[in-house]
């Protein structure tokens, strides 16, 4: 009997512009930052990179009784507007920092069952940025995580065993403290169309003392790491 040869594929990193590099790699392959972090663990050669993010970033405004909230969805690589529109929405992030995009992404972002959308009022933000804020991580001690701020800790680090192990690489690193970055909500009401959303790139950073994830990316213009696989000619 014959025996089928199989192709072999690697994943691999481009470095460049987001929206330049983004048409080279296969969409549902680009890598989250969850799957990033994990993968360092046994490829350290990552850790000295920064990355684009295949993590769809939305800010909406909601009322909750008489109470206008700021909501963030995170969402996964085959909800992202950004990679919807990936050359309008990259000028558009660079010319005037937010993406607005259309009603029919908004919606299939909120409404897929990989979304998780997170009031930015229950993370204990930290910081006096105009535009961003963030809370952290022990990378020893998590346990202090309120419920809110674990959950968007392991969607972005790592989920149950990965999201230990991940913490243990961190902290072997001496990296002691992690990041999660998100718009600031004053920054958001501020910006965000009526009854509509805006959209930011998502970036991991690499090894060292600032350490995070940052749900704000809009310098995407710049020579960051994609990783996924490259589509075939």
């Amino acid at each position: 009997m014959a025996i089928q040869a199989v192709e072999e594929r690697a994943l691999e990193t481009l470095v460049g512009p987001l929206a330049k590099k983004f048409p080279q790699l296969v969409r549902d392959t680009i890598l989250h930052s969850d799957q990033l972090t994990t993968e360092r663990r046994t490829n350290p050669g990552l850790r000295d990179q920064w990355f684009y993010t295949a993590d769809s970033a939305l800010y909406t405004v909601e009322k909750e009784g008489r109470k206008d909230e700021v909501f963030l969805y995170l969402g996964r690589n085959e909800v992202n507007p950004i990679f919807n529109n990936i050359e309008e929405a990259t000028r558009r992030l660079i010319w005037t920092g937010n993406y607005i995009p259309p009603k029919e992404d908004v919606e299939a972002v909120k409404s897929a069952d990989t979304t998780l959308r997170v009031k930015l009022s229950d993370l204990r933000l930290q910081g006096d940025n105009p535009e961003w804020r963030y809370f952290e991580i022990d990378t020893a001690n998590y346990g202090k995580l309120n419920p809110e701020q674990r959950r968007v800790a392991e969607r972005v680090y790592g989920q149950g065993y990965d999201f230990v192990e991940n913490m243990k690489m961190f902290n072997e690193a001496r990296i002691r403290k992690i990041g999660v970055y998100v718009l600031n909500p004053d920054y958001v009401k501020r910006n965000v169309p009526q009854n509509g959303a805006l959209a930011r790139a998502s970036r991991l950073s690499r090894f060292g003392g600032d350490y995070g994830f940052y749900a704000y990316g809009r310098f995407v213009d710049i020579s960051n790491g994609l990783r996924g696989y490259i589509i075939s000619i």
